[in-house]
C-alpha cells in the first residue's frame, strides 16, 4: 500500500512537472509586440519618422517574427534590438512595411497563398549579387548598392556546403555615386530629346514657310517690306536660332541642372517595402525568375494600393534622390517597354492604375489580383498582357462589354 501510494505521487509529480514545463514553453514563445522609432508616410504622404509597433515576434531580443526575420547581410541571426541605432532604424522599417503589405494581401485581397507562405528572410546591408546555385555570389564579384531584390527559394548546394532557402528579400546599402557612374537606360532623357528634335524640326520648318510667304508677298504686292529686310530677317530667323541652340547644347545645359549626386535606402522607403513584398505575394503565379515591365508593373501597382498613391518613392529626400514612379505621368506605349532593360519604367504602371480607377477602387483591386492568373513571367504587353486585361474583365467586371469599351478607349490613348 505504501509503495503504491508513493508510486502514484511519483507519478503525478511527473505530470506537475511536465505540466509546468510546456506552460513555460508556452509563455516564453508567446508573439511578442515592440515599438520602434521607423519611417512613414504621414497622412499628406510626407515622410516623417515616428514610433510604430511591430507585432508578431517571436523573439524578446531581436528582429525575428512569425513571418519575417530581418537579419544583416550573409547572417543568419536576426538584428537584435541594441544594435547601433541606424541598423535597427531600418530593420524596424522593414518590419513594419512588410507586416503592413502581408495585411493588405491577406485580409483585403484575401490570398491564401500568402497566408500559407513560410517566415521570410530580409536581408538589409546585403552587397553580394545573387547566385542560383550557391545563393550568395562570391563578395568581390561587382557588389550592389542603391536597390532592392526579391529572390526565390534554392535548393543549395550540398556539395560546396550551400544550405537550401527559401524567398528572401534583400535590401542593399545606400551608397553616393556620381551621376555619370551610374548605369542607366536614360529613357527620359531619349524621350525629351526626340521630343526636343520634332519640336525643332517643326520650328525651322515655320520659320522657312514664313520667310516663303514673305517673298511670295514681296514680288506679287506692291510696296509689301521685302523678305531680306532687317525686320523681317530677324522675326523670320531668329526663333529658329534659339531653338537651335537650345538645342545643341542640351545635354551640357542638362548636366549643368540636373542632380550631380544618387543614392537610395531601400529598406527604408516604404513603398519599395511594399513593392518587393508583393513580389513575393504575387509569386504564385509570376515567378521569381527575371524581371520584365509587366512583372515590375503588376508590383508597382499593388505598392501603390498598399501605399494608397499612384506616386512610389517620391520625396524622401534624406534617404533617396531617385525620382520615384507615377502613374499619372503621361506616356505613349513604345515598343522598348518589353525589353528588360525598360522594366523599371512606370508605363505598365501607369496604364494598370488607369485601369484601376477606371472600374473602382474595389473592384479594381479585384481585377488586379485576379489579372496575375492570366499573365507568365514571358508575357509582353501588347499582346497578352491586354488579352488578359479582357479577359479578366469577362470574369470580374460588373458590366463587361461596357466596361472593356472604356478600357479599350483607354489603351487606345495610351497608343496600344
Amino acid at each position: 500500500m505504501t509503495i503504491l501510494t508513493t508510486q502514484r505521487c511519483f507519478f503525478n509529480m511527473k505530470n506537475l512537472i511536465l505540466f509546468v514545463f510546456i506552460f513555460s514553453t508556452q509563455v516564453f514563445s508567446q508573439v511578442t509586440e515592440r515599438s520602434f522609432e521607423a519611417l512613414v508616410r504621414n497622412d499628406n504622404k510626407k515622410p516623417v519618422i515616428q514610433e510604430v509597433t511591430l507585432t508578431d515576434l517571436i523573439s524578446n531580443d531581436s528582429f525575428d517574427g512569425e513571418y519575417f526575420k530581418i537579419v544583416k547581410g550573409k547572417s543568419d541571426e536576426a538584428i537584435r534590438f541594441d544594435a547601433e541605432s541606424e541598423l535597427t532604424f531600418r530593420a524596424a522599417t522593414a518590419y513594419y512595411h512588410l507586416t503592413v503589405a502581408r495585411n493588405y494581401f491577406i485580409h483585403k485581397v484575401k490570398s491564401d497563398y500568402v497566408k500559407n507562405l513560410k517566415k521570410i528572410v530580409v536581408r538589409i546591408e546585403l552587397t553580394n549579387q545573387f547566385s542560383e546555385l550557391g545563393h550568395f555570389a562570391n563578395d568581390k564579384l561587382d557588389p550592389q548598392y542603391n536597390n532592392a531584390l526579391t529572390i526565390p527559394a534554392g535548393e543549395g548546394l550540398s556539395s560546396r556546403g550551400v544550405k537550401p532557402w527559401g524567398n528572401e528579400i534583400w535590401f542593399r546599402p545606400s551608397k553616393k555615386i556620381h551621376i555619370r557612374d551610374l548605369k542607366t537606360n536614360n529613357l527620359a532623357n531619349r524621350e525629351f530629346s526626340v521630343l526636343m528634335g520634332s519640336f525643332r524640326n517643326q520650328i525651322h520648318m515655320q520659320s522657312l514657310q514664313r520667310f516663303l510667304a514673305g517673298a511670295v508677298i514681296a514680288l506679287t504686292q506692291d510696296g509689301a517690306p521685302s523678305p531680306l529686310s532687317t525686320e523681317n530677317l530677324i522675326r523670320t530667323v531668329g526663333s529658329s536660332i534659339i531653338m537651335e541652340v537650345g538645342y545643341q547644347f542640351l545635354d551640357p545645359i542638362t548636366k549643368l541642372f540636373s542632380r550631380k549626386w544618387y543614392w537610395l535606402d531601400t529598406a527604408v522607403v516604404p513603398e519599395i517595402i511594399y513593392h518587393e513584398y508583393s513580389h513575393v505575394a504575387l509569386s504564385d503565379h509570376l515567378v521569381l525568375s527575371h524581371s520584365t515591365a509587366i512583372i515590375e508593373g503588376m508590383a508597382d501597382v499593388f505598392a501603390g494600393q498598399i501605399a494608397n498613391s499612384p506616386k512610389l518613392a517620391m520625396h524622401i529626400k534624406r534617404y533617396n534622390t531617385y525620382n520615384g514612379k507615377n502613374a499619372e505621368r503621361k506616356q505613349d506605349y513604345m515598343i522598348q517597354f518589353e525589353m528588360g532593360e525598360y522594366a523599371n519604367t512606370d508605363f505598365v504602371f501607369g496604364m494598370l492604375w488607369e485601369i484601376k480607377k477606371i472600374l473602382g477602387e474595389e473592384k479594381g483591386e479585384q481585377f488586379m489580383f485576379e489579372l496575375r492568373k492570366k499573365l507568365t513571367t514571358s508575357s509582353n504587353i501588347r499582346v497578352q498582357l491586354i488579352e488578359g486585361i479582357l479577359q479578366t474583365c469577362d470574369e470580374v467586371c460588373t458590366v463587361p462589354f461596357l466596361d472593356k469599351l472604356k478600357i479599350l478607349k483607354s489603351l487606345n490613348l495610351k497608343g496600344l
